[in-house]
């Protein structure tokens, strides 16, 4: 905020001046404060009830057959409840007290002869506020030295409103808090003219608690759900079709999670060579306490009677879970160096050849608090192979995987100035991944934590447990060789997960072209191809314990016992380093530096994006992480979810030439003051949508695989020039998908379609008041989606749902039209 030196005291406001002698090279001190509340206005649609199916009511659904479960047993097959109603005396008390949670529908052009489809619209308001705290501190030791440091601490509590009425069965609503301080400091030293050093040092500590609002509700207990579950909470209820009830997470506090980076960079200037060298530490730490699923997770299917709604009223419990894990603290550490060679070949040619090693240390627990899987040990419980493994324990490593240490990566690139106006460039280089495709601090926590996992033997014919019954026991055991197994054919109780021994990191394989060409006018034109080839890509967690297919296809039933690990439930593979993907796209650029009042910055790229495993976070792309079953991962490689094929961006800013000091000046000061000195500017960005991926609502491949697709009949693509009405109604056409059947992978790719594209502009305005030679006011306008066109996600990719082929919410990160008045006063 001030800077201050031995000389009569000076300040530096944000870099103005105020009296006293100029600093030459001392000390400066910078304290800024940046912090506020906002509001984001949030829409929300929801598949709910029809009116009167929480009561059992079916007999308005059109061409629909709800099935008696209970009529299944000793004929293989159901038969229909009488006239589609559930009979009171079969409704579960508990599944229709669930049930009354959800909202009515309040669309009203629902159609209640259908399954329901979006049928639930709400608005919210989620609360944020957000402080933001810097110092800084630049100092000059000597002529040889100098340091910096800064300081940031941000504060930026959130709620997150409920959109139904009871705020503890909100899906979305809850309270989240983050903490986050981060210090860094810096020595550069001229240990000569030709040798510079530089290192630094960060620190970062962050906490995070994300609550759900049933966490402290007592909703369990009220309404009686039974077994392990916290009865202060409330739990987790998904049903086929329908909105989820409750929380994914009930609650998490990670604090610390901490990180310290060691940084140091040698610059060595020899002739026509200048060398850089140098290395990188970095420690992380991560302490979580996780009672993620405390209230427990009750899974509704709808194979039994055709139906998620029903299967809840009859208290039909496909699957349960429950985890509270015990505080985890979790380490990993990262050490990294390399050297660099930029050779001045010729003054027209310049070669940069370096090469960099890093390696990531396996995830570890302080307290040996982590698990794992050996698949060939044969286990004692139930003579099959697989057996849960913990570390410090039978010679079990303390960490999850053997170390990756060959990750070499050579680097190669030139410049060739082919004339004053005409410069060439290329590059080749490998670059690393992160060990994990995601964060792994909760993970791996059998034998430490209450974890329990329960699901219908035959894939959803019978039912996991009755949901009046509760949900079983779950007690901790012996952490042996014996853990969490069951003799085959008794009810599995636990999922467990790993990583694999020989865990590698992924790695990308990049290269470039480009030409760039100075046009007239201060105008840069560049064309550019650009490619990046990547392998060993680690890919979303994927359950290994699936039934073998036979000559491609799942069998006509499902069953635990023909499952390789028959004494467990899902065995989840972490991150499985098996993806590959291909990148390739053409880029033009054209950039005109400020000349004459005007700037501007525009981009268009062509790309095509192949992958065989999801990313986490794509614009689109396919459900159930992309996967179908284990051994068809073949038929996992297709057009990515973060494939958009044509992007325009551009940018500009424009001074009128209007005013005092341009090219049309006013001497007249009233007059200037209203039309002189204006300055407009836009942002435009447009793209080709993101695409989509469609899979079966019911997952009839029978062989507890991550998800079946359906057979595709013919293109999906309808009339794009059709309104935006019937876009959102009906974004593709959904008959060109067929249900495969039972045990049938279906000929469906992991993408089908483009989803819904982009166009968004924003612009600005602003004006400068020169009050005196010292003072300045500027005023400006910002408008965010100036046309207030609005951007929506992807369709409904459940083939089998109601809302099937319908959008339901505009995209992630989207904005209505806002508009931002400021004033700032300059001296």
């Amino acid at each position: 905020f001030f800077a201050r030196d031995k000389a009569p005291l000076r300040y530096n406001i944000f870099g103005a001046s105020i009296g006293g002698p100029v600093i030459k090279n001392k000390t400066f001190f910078f304290y800024n404060f940046e912090g506020g509340r906002r509001r984001t206005g949030v829409t929300v649609n929801r598949n709910v009830p029809n009116p009167g199916e929480v009561n059992g009511d079916f007999s308005r659904r059109a061409n629909f057959s709800l099935l008696d479960p209970a009529t299944r047993v000793g004929t293989g097959s159901a038969q229909p409840f009488p006239n589609n109603i559930i009979p009171q005396s079969r409704i579960d008390p508990l599944g229709r007290a669930i049930a009354a949670l959800y909202d009515p529908a309040n669309v009203s052009t629902a159609n209640v002869t259908r399954a329901p489809a979006n049928n639930f619209l709400a608005n919210g308001s989620d609360k944020l506020t957000q402080n933001y705290h810097t110092v800084r501190i630049d100092h000059e030791i000597s002529a040889k030295d100098r340091i910096y440091g800064r300081l940031a601490y941000v504060t930026s509590p959130e709620y997150v409103s409920a959109v139904f009425a009871t705020a503890a069965a909100d899906d979305r609503a809850g309270p989240r808090s983050n903490r986050h301080g981060n210090l860094l400091a810096s020595w550069q030293r001229s240990i000569k003219p030709t040798v510079i050093n530089e290192f630094k040092y960060m620190y970062g500590n962050r906490m995070h608690i994300n609550r759900g609002a049933g966490t402290g509700s007592g909703l369990n207990g009220k309404l009686g759900i039974g077994g392990p579950v916290d009865p202060d909470a409330f739990a987790r209820v998904n049903v086929t079709g329908y909105a989820s009830l409750g929380q994914g997470t009930h609650e998490r506090i990670q604090q610390p999670i901490l990180t310290q980076q060691f940084t140091d960079n040698l610059i060595i200037a020899r002739g026509n060579h200048s060398i850089k060298t140098g290395f990188e530490l970095r420690y992380s730490r991560n302490k979580d306490d996780f009672n993620g699923t405390s209230g427990g997770v009750f899974g509704f299917g709808n194979r039994a009677t055709g139906d998620g709604l029903a299967e809840l009223l009859l208290g039909w419990t496909t699957s349960g879970a429950l985890v509270n894990t015990d505080i985890l603290d979790t380490r990993t550490d990262y050490y990294g160096a390399y050297v660099q060679d930029d050779w001045k070949v010729t003054s027209r040619f310049t070669l940069n050849i370096g090469l960099r090693w890093e390696m990531d240390t396996p995830r570890w627990e302080r307290n040996n608090r982590q698990s794992g899987f050996d698949g060939s040990q044969i286990n004692p419980v139930s003579g099959t192979p697989g057996v849960v493994t913990f570390a410090g324990i039978d010679g079990v490593s303390k960490y999850a995987h053997q170390f990756d240490k060959n990750n070499f990566g050579p680097r190669f690139g030139f410049a060739f100035r082919a004339n004053n106006k005409l410069v060439l460039r290329g590059g080749y280089g490998i670059s690393y991944n992160g060990t994990y495709q995601g964060a792994v601090p909760n993970a791996f926590n059998q034998g430490f934590s209450i974890n329990g996992s329960f699901s219908s033997p035959n894939g959803g014919f019978a039912p996991a447990f009755l949901l009046r019954d509760g949900m079983p026991a779950i007690a901790r055991v012996e952490r042996n060789s014996s853990f969490g197994a069951v003799p085959v054919g008794r009810a599995v109780t636990t999922s467990p997960d790993f990583i694999q021994q020989n865990m590698v990191s992924g790695y990308a394989q990049q290269w470039n072209f480009t030409v760039q060409q100075e046009l007239p006018s201060s105008v840069l034109l560049e064309a550019a191809y650009i490619a990046n080839v990547g392998h060993k890509l680690g890919g979303p967690g994927v359950n290994i314990n699936q039934i073998p297919l036979v000559n491609g296809r799942g069998p006509a039933s499902q069953s635990q016992a023909l499952r390789p690990f028959p004494q467990f439930n899902s065995v989840s593979q972490v991150s499985p380093p098996w993806g590959n993907s291909t990148y390739h796209s053409t880029n033009i650029k054209l950039e005109k530096r400020y000349s004459r009042g005007l700037s501007f910055l525009g981009n268009y790229t062509w790309a095509k994006f192949i992958d065989d495993v999801e990313s986490g976070s794509e614009l689109g792309g396919a459900t159930n992480n992309g996967y179908t079953h284990i051994e068809a991962r073949r038929l996992n490689k297709g057009l990515s979810g973060s494939d958009i094929r044509h992007r325009v961006a551009f940018s500009s800013l424009y001074d009128l030439p209007i005013g005092k000091g341009r090219n049309i000046a006013i001497d007249n000061a009233v007059l200037n003051h209203v039309i002189g000195g204006w300055t407009v500017g836009g942002i435009l960005e447009a793209r080709s949508g993101a695409p989509y991926g469609v899979v079966e609502q019911t997952n009839r491949l029978n062989t507890f695989s991550d998800a079946q697709r359906p057979n595709l009949i013919r293109d999906p693509n309808l009339d794009p020039g059709r309104s935006r009405g019937d876009k959102v109604a009906m974004y593709f056409d959904t008959s060109a998908f067929q249900s495969p059947g039972v045990g049938i992978l279906g000929t469906a790719g992991k993408t089908n379609g483009l989803g819904p594209g982009f166009f968004g502009f924003d612009a600005s305005i602003q004006k400068l008041f020169q009050l005196n030679e010292r003072f300045g006011l500027t005023f400006r306008t910002d408008i965010v989606n100036a046309p207030n066109v609005p951007a929506f996600g992807a369709p409904n990719q459940n083939n089998g749902n109601g809302a099937f082929g319908r959008i339901g919410a505009i995209a992630t990160g989207s904005t209505a039209r806002e508009i931002q008045l400021s004033l700032r006063l300059a001296w």
